[in-house]
Formats: C-alpha cells, sequence, structure tokens
C-alpha cells in the first residue's frame, strides 16, 4: 500500500492501549503516524523493570525500516505501533526528521536498551527477586556467551525457526511456546514485522503478565554472529551503511530501496502534521 492510501489511518489520532490504573500510559508523540516515547533511556529500563506481575504489554522500538514497513500494511502493522506500551525510537534518522518540526525524540535503541537491562538484572543476582527473562530467536549455544558475559542472569532460549515473516502458523507456533513459558521479560529477536506480530498475538491468546520487548538482532550482536558499528560511526548515522558492508546479500534492498522511503513519508505526512512548539 502506497503512503497516500495510508492517510486516513494517520489522520486519525493515536489510540495507545489503556494503562493500568497504579501504571499511567508513558508519555509519547505522535510522528510519521507511530508513536514515540518522549522518555529517555534510563528512564524506559526503569519504568520495564518495574512491570514484574503487571498486565501484559509489549514494546516496540521503530527505525526508519519499521515506519516504511508499517506504511506499506497500515491495516496490519499500524495498530500494532499504535498500540504499544512504549514505542522506542530507535533510529538516529527518524530522530533527526523530527528535529525539523521542533521535536524531541531520545534515542533508545534495541540493542543499547537490552545491554542495560541485562547488566542491570546481572548485577541483581540470581534470586527470586531476579526476573526472569526468555530470550525468542537465537540458537541455545548463544546461552554459553550470555552466561559469560552475565553469570547471574536468569535466563531461557527459545530457538526459533526460520520463515517467520511468512508463514502466520510459525509465528502462531511461537506466540504457543511463549504463553504458558515463565518469563517476567520476553526478548523477541526475530525481525521485523514477525516480532511484533508474535507480541501482539500473545496478548490476543491471553498471556496475563510480563512485558515484551521487540529487539531485533540485539542479542545477535551480543554474542557473536553480527557486530555493531562503533561508537563513532553510530554517532554520523552510519551504522547502516556498516551493517550493509557486512551483510550485503541480506541487507542491500534493506537500506537502498526500502529505509530511504521514509523520506517520502516524512513529506507526504508533513502537511497533516500541526507545527510543533
Amino acid at each position: 500500500m502506497t503512503v497516500r492510501s495510508a492517510m486516513a489511518l494517520l489522520d486519525s489520532p493515536v489510540r495507545l492501549k489503556p494503562a493500568d490504573s497504579d501504571l499511567p500510559q508513558p508519555p509519547h508523540v505522535d510522528f510519521l503516524g507511530l508513536p514515540f516515547s518522549v522518555l529517555p533511556p534510563k528512564q524506559a529500563l526503569d519504568l520495564i523493570l518495574s512491570r514484574r506481575g503487571a498486565p501484559y504489554r509489549y514494546v516496540v522500538t521503530p527505525n526508519a525500516y519499521h515506519v516504511v514497513s508499517a506504511h506499506d500494511e497500515p491495516g496490519r502493522l499500524l495498530p500494532i505501533y499504535r498500540n504499544a506500551w512504549l514505542s522506542l525510537c530507535d533510529s538516529r534518522i527518524i530522530r533527526a526528521l523530527a528535529r525539523l518540526e521542533n521535536r524531541v525524540l531520545p534515542l533508545v535503541t534495541g540493542s543499547d536498551l537490552v545491554v542495560s537491562l541485562l547488566s542491570t538484572l546481572n548485577g541483581i543476582g540470581p534470586s527470586a527477586e531476579s526476573p526472569r527473562l526468555l530470550i525468542v530467536g537465537p540458537q541455545r549455544t548463544a546461552g554459553f556467551a550470555l552466561h559469560a558475559a552475565y553469570p547471574h542472569l536468569r535466563f531461557n532460549i527459545l530457538p526459533a525457526p526460520a520463515g517467520l515473516a511468512q508463514y502466520s502458523q510459525l509465528r502462531y507456533a511461537v506466540a504457543r511456546a511463549c504463553l504458558d513459558l515463565n518469563w517476567d521479560i520476553l526478548l523477541l529477536c526475530v525481525g521485523c514485522p514477525a516480532q511484533e506480530l508474535i507480541a501482539r498475538q500473545l496478548g490476543q491468546l491471553g498471556r496475563t503478565t510480563g512485558v515484551a520487548l521487540c529487539v531485533g538482532a540485539s542479542i545477535d550482536f551480543l554474542t557473536g554472529p553480527r557486530s555493531r558499528a562503533p561508537r563513532w560511526v553510530q554517532k554520523l548515522s552510519l551504522e547502516w551503511a556498516y551493517r550493509l558492508v557486512r551483510e550485503p546479500r541480506r541487507l542491500w534492498r534493506r537500506y537502498l530501496v526500502e529505509s530511504p522511503r521514509i523520506i517520502r513519508i516524512f513529506m507526504a505526512t508533513r502537511a497533516t502534521r500541526a507545527p510543533s512548539h
């Protein structure tokens, strides 16, 4: 679906899932048709950790590719982002576009969030007070590297099959497997849009507690299959180029064809947004 055909959805206000009475919905702003949290990284992490025992919610970390994907399938994907309990900006490009309209979006990348989360949980120690973690996506061998880096972490790994983005029955099987397992925090590391679809499906299937984080390749960056760009490259907003050079066959279309379309989305939706003061 084109940008123009999605305009009716974009013109409607952001409708966020009602929050618990004792835990108000975190503040968000609407940009590019998606909600984005205005919480800095530390506050976002503290809020996630505070949800132990609270009703089930999920967290998304949209970047440029995710925004384009949501506009391509607005009927299927936009509601998932709009109903996320927390939507964290994982893109320096999105943040730069927001600045053109005097909007300030804190950068909270999924990879940095996961590092902070694991470090914090590891510091709590392997006690009954430590939240239980389920990681969906990587092979079980990734557990050796995680245990070496975070020896006090309480976690389990659930490997995910290939083809989750294409086959709904595979996503359903993963959601069912997660449904009855014992976890407080779920890391969905299976890529967009599969992880977001699974996060929503868990709620539809009746998951009552816990928080699911859609965080892509964050565990791969920690355990070795992939590597993040050096910090100076990240600060120049060129991490996409670093990853493209390392995985050209897998990523060329995403970074050279699909993600740049966010500029068209920005221009097409700009006229519908009131100036921010």
